[in-house]
């Protein structure tokens, strides 16, 4: 059977036809295209949006590598969103006695200013270590 994971048919097709369309709408910059006399009959013909094209053209003049009109990535930076561990074991540490989440927030935002973990993050904490819910144990430790 063939192995078909570095197969780079789809990336040479889309850059073959961004090469195409690419010299095709220079032609119509330069009134010099058979078919076009403006640009938005060119993008109306080849179904592309002006800003689409405008985005990938622009890619393309920058570094005029052909593999710049390639879809680039998309989606969140490698940036871990969890909280801090030592932040974290605070939390957990005043969970246990007993106290809210905004009483925990209250208690934590003097020390940690911008780092502390807003109420919600709070909730999300203590539900992961299993403290979202009041045992009989936490209330005798609030009440003393």
């Amino acid at each position: 059977m063939r192995d078909n994971r570095d197969d780079r048919t789809l990336e040479r097709n889309y850059i073959q036809r961004w090469q195409f369309l690419i010299s095709e709408y220079e032609l119509v910059k330069k009134k010099k295209h058979p078919h076009f006399r403006f640009a938005q009959d060119f993008y109306d013909f080849h179904g592309i949006s002006r800003q689409t094209f405008i985005k990938y053209y622009n890619r393309y003049l920058q570094s005029q590598d052909p593999e710049a009109v390639l879809p680039q990535k998309r989606g969140p930076k490698m940036k871990s969103r969890r909280t801090l561990p030592h932040i974290e074991q605070m939390v957990v540490e005043q969970r246990i006695k007993g106290i809210s989440r905004y009483e925990i927030y209250a208690m934590l935002k003097p020390e940690l200013g911008d780092a502390t973990p807003s109420p919600s993050t709070i909730y999300a904490i203590s539900k992961r270590h299993g403290l979202n819910r009041l045992t009989s144990k936490m209330k005798r430790k609030q009440k003393s």
